[in-house]
């Protein structure tokens, strides 16, 4: 697609209550939204979080730039400008600019943004200051815009700031941003604007962590460093040829015959910026491109780090540049995947998708346009599974509404990057006429409306399919089965997997689509965010809310027995574990619990991983739990979810009070959309839950028939099938195998490249060319951790590291305030480590963590998204919860005090007790 349609021009709609509306103006290290302080103040508030040494500053949000935009209407005028000539023709494109640029800065500043903006100028130190452009959108793994948009230094002065603000906005029109968004397909979606004191720099430069091909005699394992003598702008506009270093990632050394910097850069200077970056590197999961500057009292200033995409933006690159997350997506598999479980989950991604869009009515011509992309959803890199972002937004554009869906499910799955579309990419509405896109707009309607009118009804039928295959496969009855019932057995899993799993697909996009709706409906009242949270606290028919009431119910039984309670409170584990087992006294409570067993021991951390054993066939974690909860003299779970449900309750009443005397029609609207979302989250759990009862029994599945093979001499043990594919194992079990006796050597060899596999250190977002993988080896730690485990002590920061950070940000999920001590677990079986009313920190959870809530006083997870298993179970049982805070894990250290504040989104780590919890813990006696 070309032309001005692709450019995707601002939409001004004012806030039509100022009061309640967005922050003109925000702390340079509050800005962590990216949708109203653009992608570089965003990345400069990630820094700011993490302890780098960056300028504090203000920036002047996205709001100020609509607000400006909707005066005199001039938002409508630029878009009119945008759409009259072809933006990929280069005199049109300069006449486009030239235009916007003399309407923008001809205007004078709205008076409530002026006000704003000069009261944030007066905060910040006297002196010169720095006003840098930071557009929604930039700096993103897949499209950073870099240079494209203005920045001006020197500012001085009232008339000057606002000046220098209207050329940054201009600059959202320049003709090279034109240029670059036509040419790669990349949106925009405002801009915001970031003032700083601006350093007084004796050097400045850029350094790449992963220097560029051939660049000074560099391998591309080796760091680059750029510089000049004061400010990098003219070093970054060409005009001042650099000084070049390159050096060695290893020594951290000048690396063979480079040229020296001609004394700019003492051995201090090196040491304390390669330290920064390379920490920049680990801490954000990619190879950084950074601009730095030195002051003059020898101080070193981070001014931006991106991901180096010079791969994606360099003419003549190796194809096209793909993005891959793994948001969500690790929270359902957080660990290297095995190989069966990757040969039916790759497919099964390709099916979910395909058969949604044909339920939702889009034509079979389009779906077959979308199956290049369909086939390519999901991957692997590192071992660990990666949604294919460059091919989910190219599908979701193809269906109406696909830029809100795309941003929708980056809401869902908790990524950042909305995807550039591809090369050859197709969107709604082009290549039929608007008869032929009116009748398929309408049918797409009218399925919609079908699938949800009997979305209940659909989800029972997926359940009790699920039920009927999990009574089949019961794990007493897989002994009696022939090697050949349980291939039977394999493939109605995959039948269901493959073309049985649409009913609960329909649940995952109501409430997708459900969630985003109701926030946007509900900003006119919610001034200080995240309403659409509370209101979805305490929902009925959660069934993650159960294991909780179940556990402490079981806890109850043992404070009421006196030989119980005393087992509990002073045996081992494994011993109370033998005594409930073989004990006839403890007759009732077995029953008890092994009835707990049979209807929740499936779920548990990591539960679709295959590889990991469920409660059931390894109760110890259990037993632990139960440890905990007996222990308690809290109030009972039922309690406390019983008065969130009435919290939720008034103020659902209070909201729609307030919005029905605004509006009546918003008030019904608002009122619909609540029932919507809350069913459909209630209904996307309750396919969860079938989901992991599913995986579960197809691991016994596999494991009876990884017996049967063992036995025969066809694998050396019964997990070795694993490393199997399932047409492998179908092949091998059903005597179709082309190399038979070779199994078990390339089971060996599979495990032997699994495990190098989990040593790397993959980032969480990969912008990679089309066709590539990450290097052999990249990141890689002396250990691979097990399923879920948690590093333990610090990583290596350099010969200077950055100070530990108090303060650590990310996305509220469930408001209120909690402290108490950090328990950092990497599993639930790490239950043994929790005591009650911890703050647990964990890497990501799913609903098998659901047990643990009910002991923990808040959460802080470094993955997942509002929607996350985690962010609902939390918000039934209220407690205080922040999702994607960034290596909270390796920043957080078990014992620390901290306090979770789930309205601001903000983690505080407790002063006094940071350096004592610094240490590793074997060094401070933790089990």
């Amino acid at each position: 697609m070309t032309g001005a349609a692709a450019l995707e021009p601002v939409r001004v709609r004012p806030p039509a209550d100022r009061s309640a509306g967005p922050p003109v103006v925000v702390p340079l290290g509050q800005a962590l939204d990216p949708r109203q302080a653009g992608g570089k103040a965003s990345n400069l508030a990630k820094l700011i979080g993490l302890g780098f040494p960056v300028p504090a500053g203000r920036v002047l949000t996205c709001e100020a730039f609509r607000r400006f935009l909707a005066a005199d209407g001039l938002g409508a005028r630029a878009a009119a400008l945008e759409r009259r000539p072809d933006p990929t023709d280069a005199a049109g494109r300069r006449e486009i600019a030239e235009a916007v640029r003399a309407q923008v800065m001809g205007r004078p500043l709205p008076a409530a943004v002026a006000e704003a903006l000069d009261a944030a100028a007066r905060e910040l130190p006297a002196g010169a200051l720095a006003v840098r452009s930071s557009a929604v959108g930039e700096d993103g793994a897949a499209a950073s815009f870099a240079g494209q948009f203005d920045s001006v230094l020197h500012v001085a002065g009232e008339r000057a700031l606002r000046r220098a603000v209207r050329a940054c906005w201009a600059s959202y029109w320049s003709e090279r941003s034109l240029h670059y968004r036509a040419a790669r397909r990349a949106g925009l979606g405002g801009m915001a604007v970031i003032l700083q004191p601006q350093v007084s720099a004796r050097v400045s430069g850029v350094l790449f962590t992963r220097a560029p091909a051939g660049a000074g005699g560099a391998s591309g394992d080796d760091l680059l460093i750029e510089c000049c003598r004061g400010l990098a702008d003219g070093l970054v506009s060409g005009r001042v040829e650099p000084e070049r270093l390159v050096v060695s990632r290893a020594g951290r050394t000048p690396a063979g015959s480079a040229p020296a910097t001609g004394g700019l850069l003492s051995a201090a200077d090196v040491r304390a910026l390669t330290g920064a970056a390379l920490r920049l590197e680990r801490e954000l999961g990619a190879p950084q491109d950074v601009e730095w500057s030195i002051d003059d009292d020898g101080r070193l200033w981070i001014l931006q780090s991106r991901p180096i995409t010079a791969t994606g933006d360099a003419p003549g690159a190796a194809g096209p540049t793909v993005l891959w997350s793994n948001a969500n997506v690790n929270e359902n598999f957080p660990a290297p995947i095995c190989p069966l479980l990757y040969s039916f989950v790759a497919p099964g991604y390709y099916h979910y998708f395909r058969n949604l869009a044909l339920a939702f009515g889009i034509s079979r011509r389009r779906v077959a346009a979308m199956d290049p992309a369909l086939a390519a959803i999901v991957g692997v890199h590192g071992g660990r599974l990666y949604y294919n972002l460059t091919s989910i937004h190219a599908v979701l554009r193809m269906a109406p509404c696909g830029e809100p869906l795309a941003r929708a499910f980056n809401q869902f799955v908790g990524a950042d990057d909305v995807a550039p579309p591809p090369p050859g990419a197709t969107r709604w509405g082009e290549g039929r006429g608007r008869v032929g896109q009116a009748a398929e707009l309408l049918r797409v309607a009218a399925c919609t409306i079908r699938q949800y009118l009997f979305l209940r009804r659909r989800l029972e039928a997926f359940e009790d399919r699920a039920d009927r295959f999990a009574a089949r496969t019961h794990p007493d009855r897989l002994a009696r089965r022939s090697t050949s019932g349980l291939l039977d057995d394999l493939r109605s899993f995959l039948d269901i997997r493959f073309h049985g799993w649409k009913d609960a697909s329909l649940a995952d996009a109501a409430a997708m689509v459900c969630y985003a709706l109701l926030q946007r409906a509900l900003r006119r009242v919610d001034a200080r965010g995240g309403l659409h949270n509370r209101l979805l606290r305490a929902l009925p028919g959660v069934p993650s809310a159960t294991p909780p009431l179940r556990l402490w119910a079981l806890s109850r039984l043992i404070r009421s027995d006196a030989r119980l309670d005393r087992l509990f409170a002073s045996g081992e584990t494994p011993a109370i574990l033998e005594a409930v087992r073989g004990d006839d006294r403890f007759a009732g409570f077995r029953r008890e619990l092994d009835r707990f067993l049979e209807d929740w021991g499936f779920r548990s951390s990591a539960e679709l991983m295959l590889t990991v054993p469920s409660l059931q066939e390894d109760p110890v974690p259990v037993i632990e739990l139960l440890r905990q909860y007996a222990a308690s003299d809290g109030e009972p779970p039922a309690t406390v979810m019983a008065r969130q449900a009435a919290g939720r309750v008034e103020e659902t009443s209070r909201v729609t009070r307030t919005l029905a005397r605004r509006s009546p029609a918003l008030a019904l609207a608002v009122r619909w959309l609540l029932r919507a979302a809350q069913a459909s989250v209630a209904y996307r759990e309750r396919a969860r839950l079938k989901q992991a009862l599913l995986y579960t029994r197809l691991r016994r599945v596999a494991l009876a028939i990884g017996r049967r093979l063992a036995a025969d001499g066809r694998l050396a043990k019964p997990d070795d099938v694993f490393m199997l594919t399932w047409q492998e194992i179908e092949a091998l079990g059903a005597g179709r195998a082309m190399f038979p006796y070779g199994v078990p050597d390339l089971v060996a060899l599979r495990r032997r490249e699994h495990a190098a596999l989990g040593a790397m250190r993959p980032p969480a977002t990969l912008a990679l060319p089309a066709g590539e993988y990450l290097a052999p080896g990249f990141g890689s730690i002396p250990r691979g951790p097990e399923v879920g485990s948690i590093p333990r002590g610090r990583e290596d920061q350099g010969d200077e590291p950055c100070p530990r950070p108090a303060t650590l940000r990310g996305t509220g999920a469930c408001g209120g305030t909690a402290s108490g001590p950090a328990a950092v677990l990497g599993d639930v079986r790490d239950a043994a480590r929790l005591r009650g009313g911890d703050v647990l920190v964990t890497r990501q959870t799913d609903p098998g963590w659901a047990p643990v809530f009910g002991l923990v006083s808040g959460l802080v997870i470094e993955r997942g998204g509002l929607l996350s298993h985690g962010a609902i179970v939390a918000r039934e049982f209220g407690l205080p919860c922040v999702v994607g805070v960034e290596n909270a894990t390796g920043r957080i250290a078990s014992g620390q005090r901290v306090t979770v504040d789930g309205d601001r989104g903000v983690c505080t780590i407790d002063p006094g007790t940071a350096e004592s919890a610094a240490a590793p813990e074997d060094e401070r006696g933790a089990a």
